[in-house]
């Protein structure tokens, strides 16, 4: 089956889905309604500039999993920038090496673009990253849960 990594910029049609897993894995219980999350993905996609980029992993053409690089991921720490964000992957196909894939890809886009470092933060994927050579910085607690912010340089 092929794979390909696309941007909702170059296929927009993407923003809905990728708008309703973000806010579904990452908003959903929150103050964001899906309403305002769908209409900030299309924002992303009709975005000429390079951050915030949103990756989509398609298999046979259908979408499995995205990622974004963005900017102030954290309202706690806007001296921390970019951001990978969001990386998101299907259920029924997690476990595949999908994940790292979007890591890979984003990771080469910020490189082409002269991005020296990246941050993420994370409560449940350290592991994930630090495989991918991401490294802990910082720890914080919020709503419950230690998170871990994660540096890469490029």
């Amino acid at each position: 089956m092929p794979l390909t990594i696309v941007t909702t910029r170059a296929r927009p049609d993407l923003a809905p889905v990728t708008g309703t897993w973000r806010w579904q894995a990452f908003f959903g219980d929150g103050d964001t309604s899906l309403a305002e999350m769908l209409t900030f993905e299309a924002r992303c996609a009709a975005s000429r500039d390079l951050m915030p980029t949103v990756l989509v992993l398609l298999e046979d053409d259908q979408p499995i999993g995205m990622v974004a690089l963005c900017l102030d991921d954290l309202d706690d720490r806007p001296d921390l920038n970019p951001w990978l964000a969001g990386l998101y992957v299907v259920p029924g196909h997690r476990g595949k090496g999908h994940g790292r894939r979007l890591i890979d890809a984003l990771e080469a886009l910020a490189r082409q673009a002269a991005i020296p470092r990246l941050f993420l933060y994370t409560a449940s994927a350290v592991g994930l990253y630090a495989k991918a050579g991401w490294t802990v910085v910082e720890t914080f607690a919020k709503h419950g849960e230690v998170f871990s912010i994660m540096e890469k340089h490029l």
